[in-house]
């Protein structure tokens, strides 16, 4: 049976309504964060009071496996994670560090933001992102702003595409080793 986080239509329904893409990226962590950490607690959830005793702390947020990186690094390395899967996280994690960096002022034209998407596998596998300021070249206000939204509503819904199919993956990798 596949494992479901625990908030993940939610936080599927905020990344596919997300604003701007700042918001977009951080939903997107937020989902696979989310998933990471309902894989963990399916592993390690246990009845046993000394085996929960001992795990829970480790969990927590401040805990040692805390971090999403250090808990992807315990999936792939228990077989849990596929590498591309891992590598897919870490592309996230990066560009959620970036937003952090940017204190949220980032878009979807930024040849930063498109190389990483562009390195996940579900984004190379089905549509890649192309984008250069050639295109809004001559184009009036009003074509220049529908052509910006165009292209960020294709980004944002490739973004949620390749998210669900992460997470489709993830759970679907973890029943096969459950």
């Amino acid at each position: 049976m596949p494992i479901h986080s625990s908030h993940e239509a939610e936080l599927l329904e905020a990344l596919a309504e997300s604003n701007d893409a700042g918001e977009c990226l951080l939903c997107a962590y937020d989902a696979l964060e989310d998933m990471v950490d309902a894989l963990l607690q399916n592993i390690f959830q246990k009845d046993d009071y000394a085996v929960k005793f001992v795990v829970d702390p480790l969990l927590t947020s401040d805990g040692p496996l805390g971090e999403i990186m250090i808990r992807a690094k315990l999936l792939l390395g228990l077989g849990v994670l596929s590498k591309e899967t891992y590598d897919d996280i870490e592309i996230f994690v990066t560009l959620k560090e970036w937003v952090k960096v940017q204190e949220g002022q980032v878009d979807f034209c930024d040849e930063n933001i498109l190389f990483e998407l562009n390195r996940v596998h579900a984004i190379k596998q089905t549509m890649p992102i192309e984008f250069s300021s050639d295109l809004v070249v001559g184009l009036s206000d009003e074509m220049k702003e529908m052509f910006l939204m165009r292209h960020f509503q294709k980004v944002r819904s490739t973004i949620v595409l390749a998210v669900t199919s992460l997470i489709q993956n993830l759970g679907r990798e973890n029943a096969l080793t459950s």
